[in-house]
């Protein structure tokens, strides 16, 4: 259980930007304030304000990102915060509440999706995914051991609640839009194309609940184990915009697909997994049909999007990422990955540390107890039985607040990795 949480119930006053499309941040707020915890709440757009409702020590921002800095700083000092959290580090305005926290000397903590699934949620103070401090908390013992990991419950994620608080959380954008004039996306798109993106996205997965399982049982049976993965990303994360070299999707696939034509063997096909979170705002099967062509790899690309992911893992050769957490479930499955981007996990005894080109004949092996060590203590770091978009167990849990020392966890204080 994410040893974050103990360092942040030291704190008396705490201050929430913005959460995930829902009523999360709300049911967060409830449980700090149980904690004898005093609350405050800065609302960015009408989504916010409508999800997180009328309380004490709510606030709008409404004044542009590039007077958010100083107004913030302001409003820390007025208020005495010692606490900042958010949900994901890389969002504007949490960019620069990182910032001033660091500058001010108090604690800035970050949920985000969890990096085990199901049934896990992250929660860091400083960062996550490759802003994540976990990495060199790593011993380099040769033989590294696992600790246990508690029982978690079910937390019931339910992709139609998440879909319905995404449709009202735009809606409420619009409504509230007046009180905003200058809330940018940070994803840089409209309200109305966020919207129909969505409602896109429900039509293509009820159309994919149709065609796409034949192909894949066909695939299964003739290519099981004839076959690599290559998991696609949200063309316009964080995860491709910051903590990526080339900063397009596009660009991944056309790289992947000419190195994989060149030096994969002739019989291997290769298997292009979109993202569900994807699904409303890209297709990129016209592209893929032209690499295809332009490569001479015909009938060797497969594109799919609503499959279920461990059996295609567990009948792969391998898999490439930019830096997907689904590393984490192929490794889980004892498949080997490749890493373009920058990922904590991207480690010599988790991945293939090899160029890309030599991937395809050599993907090596997984190191499970390595892997297992590395699971066990991420899971103490960094991550909470709870869903954003179903029940959180964690909040059930009894906390005994004591101060956390995250230089020296466990046994985590080892020598650090040398990058």
């Amino acid at each position: 259980m994410s040893i974050h949480i103990d360092q942040l119930l030291l704190s008396k006053k705490v201050l929430l930007l913005q959460g995930p499309m829902g009523v999360f941040f709300k049911k967060l707020s409830i449980w700090l304030n149980d904690q004898n915890i005093e609350m405050y709440k800065i609302n960015f757009n009408g989504g916010d304000r409508f999800f997180f409702g009328n309380q004490a020590h709510v606030y709008d921002y409404a004044d542009s990102i590039e007077n958010f800095k100083t107004w913030l700083s302001e409003f820390i000092g007025l208020h005495q915060i010692e606490a900042i959290v958010c949900f994901g580090d890389c969002r504007p305005p949490h960019r620069v509440a990182k910032h001033v926290s660091s500058v001010l000397g108090i604690h800035f903590f970050a949920f985000e999706e969890g990096y085990i699934r199901p049934n896990y949620i992250t929660f860091e103070q400083d960062g996550v995914n490759f802003y994540s401090n976990f990495a060199q908390k790593l011993s380099v013992n040769l033989k590294p051991k696992a600790i246990p990991v508690e029982p978690i419950q079910e937390t019931n994620n339910s992709y139609w609640w998440m879909v319905c608080c995404a449709i009202t959380y735009y809606a409420a954008n619009l409504y509230y839009r007046k009180q905003y004039p200058k809330y940018r996306h940070h994803r840089n798109l409209s309200t109305a194309q966020e919207s129909w993106s969505w409602i896109w996205s429900l039509v293509k997965r009820t159309q994919h609940y149709f065609t796409e399982p034949l192909p894949f049982k066909k695939l299964i049976r003739q290519y099981s184990k004839q076959y690599f993965v290559f998991a696609l990303q949200v063309h316009n994360d964080s995860q491709i915009l910051i903590h990526s070299e080339l900063k397009s999707m596009e660009d991944y696939i056309e790289c992947v697909v000419q190195n994989f034509a060149v030096n994969a063997e002739r019989h291997h096909h290769l298997v292009l997994k979109h993202h569900p979170m994807d699904r409303g705002y890209r297709n990129y099967k016209k592209l893929i049909d032209e690499l295809a062509q332009r490569y001479g790899v015909v009938g060797r690309l497969h594109y799919f999007c609503d499959i279920h992911l461990p059996t295609l893992l567990k009948h792969s050769l391998g898999m490439v990422a930019v830096n997907s957490t689904t590393v984490l479930q192929a490794l889980y499955h004892h498949i080997p990955v490749k890493v373009l981007g920058y990922a904590m996990y991207n480690l010599p005894r988790l991945t293939n540390q090899y160029p890309l080109s030599k991937f395809w004949k050599n993907p090596g092996q997984v190191d499970d107890d390595y892997f297992h060590y590395f699971r066990s203590h991420l899971i103490h770091y960094s991550q909470l039985n709870g869903a954003y978009y179903g029940q959180s167990p964690w909040m059930e849990k009894a906390f005994k607040p004591k101060l956390i020392n995250t230089e020296t966890v466990s046994d985590l204080n080892q020598e650090k990795i040398h990058n």
